[in-house]
């Protein structure tokens, strides 16, 4: 697999464009994740690692990238008593039970898949559902351990179809969607009500059009009434929503460019942010709904926001950090006004469990302006040598650097965050530093931004962010 990651970094090496590697593109948060059950936790998903904070935004630590955890996406926590992170990286499931610290790559019927997605239960710890593909044939697999191996294949699609996502439905387990993108460009929704023994596949063309379809949110209370994202063929992306479990479906909100996250309020409110315009400069808007989705309003006097989270009532947007003057801000008024809550510069440690492997080093002394393949310094120098006692746990064991987590040890803790915020084993990290490790997280700092502002950017429906 190091090889395989050698390749991958050599082919995005020939790919990003000059300029951007040049320019250094900027560090920048791409998730958000503030779990229910722990009010003092904050956990943001950015291009250089994980940054975190366990006592309400008081101190925060960084968790560097790994190699099992490179390029990660689709960030999300399952529900007790494992209170497992999930992400999709290295097109594979990847979890961890102990903060990030280490990571364990899921096996089973996976091993041979390109996995595109995957979705806990937030009802079942045990039950996790995950898009895989091989030789063309798209797949939904479910694991009954959590995450670690998948073992059953409850859908496949027709030849030619794609599966965009898949989510369950919390109101009824029973109840699972599957978003595809038909040979023909038609939006499609599979639906199950049995847990996948038969499926009801709705074609959504004629209320909506041709276009790839993802699936945004299943609402809560009712298993019937689902948010999707609808990107045109032609241009432009749509939200669309379906009350009848696909049956029928309506596009509420269109928008000439493309959404990028979604937060359902505790009272109900559906917040949507998009860019909305690209020129002269990227203009982020949030639109902001009080009747379940049939009617939108705009607002444009807000942040560059990227991600979007709510706890408590408090909307949580990740933000242009050099653009907006924070990385993360917070609303009390659904996107009115906005307080900060963290910038990059606020970041004061590594997290202890990861302070002596030495892929978290080199990326530290890259991000403080320094060694091989620096992007700019963000942090000061004393960020790579600092640490907190007891750091690194949330609950669960330290776990060895770069190391697999035990899958029976304490978790992160949490729930799913909102509707969303996001194989083999590696061998662990050497326990010091080594040419061949900095070179490697150089090469992850370096391209790793710029590759993934790019695949952000990306017109191809298919390269979109599931977009919450």
């Amino acid at each position: 697999m190091r090889t395989a990651l050698a390749v991958m970094i050599a082919g995005l090496a020939l790919a990003a464009p000059v300029a951007a590697r040049a320019n250094g593109a900027f560090p920048a948060v791409e998730g958000v994740l503030v779990p229910a059950d722990r009010p003092q936790l904050f956990m943001l998903v950015t291009n250089f690692g994980v940054v975190l904070s366990e006592d309400g935004g008081q101190t925060w630590s960084w968790s560097c990238e790994q190699e099992a955890n490179a390029f990660g996406v689709l960030h999300q926590f399952g529900p007790a008593p494992r209170r497992r992170l999930f992400a999709v990286a290295g097109d594979r499931v990847i979890t961890s039970d102990d903060a990030t610290c280490g990571w364990r790559i899921a096996g089973g019927l996976l091993a041979d898949q390109q996995v595109t997605d995957v979705f806990p239960d937030p009802t079942n710890a045990d039950r996790v559902l995950a898009i895989g593909v091989a030789n063309g044939a798209w797949s939904v697999f479910e694991s009954a351990d959590g995450g670690a191996t998948f073992g059953a294949r409850i859908y496949q699609a027709p030849a030619g179809d794609v599966v965009t996502s898949v989510e369950i439905a919390r109101a009824d387990p029973r109840v699972v969607y599957v978003g595809m993108f038909g040979a023909d460009q038609s939006p499609k929704l599979a639906r199950t009500s049995d847990g996948g023994a038969r499926w009801t596949v709705n074609d959504l063309s004629a209320g909506v059009g041709p276009g790839f379809p993802r699936i945004i949110a299943v609402d809560p209370d009712d298993p019937d009434t689902v948010l999707l994202r609808w990107a045109s063929v032609t241009g432009g992306e749509a939200l669309v929503v379906t009350r009848d479990g696909g049956a029928t479906a309506t596009a509420p909100l269109s928008i000439p460019f493309y959404f990028t996250s979604f937060a359902r309020m505790s009272d109900g409110a559906l917040v949507v942010s998009a860019v909305a315009a690209v020129s002269p400069a990227q203009r982020a808007a949030l639109f902001v709904s009080h009747d379940g989705g049939a009617s939108f309003q705009r607002n444009d006097a807000v942040p560059g926001v990227l991600a979007l989270a709510q706890r408590n009532g408090v909307l949580y947007a990740a933000t242009d950090n050099f653009g907006d003057g924070y990385a993360l801000g917070a609303s009390a008024d659904e996107g009115v006004t906005w307080q900060p809550v963290m910038r990059f510069d606020q970041i004061g440690s590594i997290m202890a469990c990861l302070r002596t492997n030495a892929q978290c080093q080199a990326s530290c002394q890259a991000l403080a302006g320094t060694g091989l393949g620096s992007p700019g310094m963000i942090w000061d120098q004393a960020v790579c040598s600092a640490g907190t006692a007891g750091q690194g746990g949330l609950g669960g064991g330290a776990g060895a650097s770069g190391g697999s987590a035990d899958s029976g040890s304490g978790g992160t803790g949490g729930v799913t965050a909102g509707a969303r915020g996001g194989g083999c084993s590696f061998a662990p990290a050497p326990p010091r530093a080594n040419r061949g490790a900095a070179v490697l997280a150089a090469a992850m700092i370096a391209l790793g931004l710029s590759a993934r502002r790019s695949r952000r950017r990306a017109s191809s429906p298919a390269a979109a962010p599931r977009g919450c």
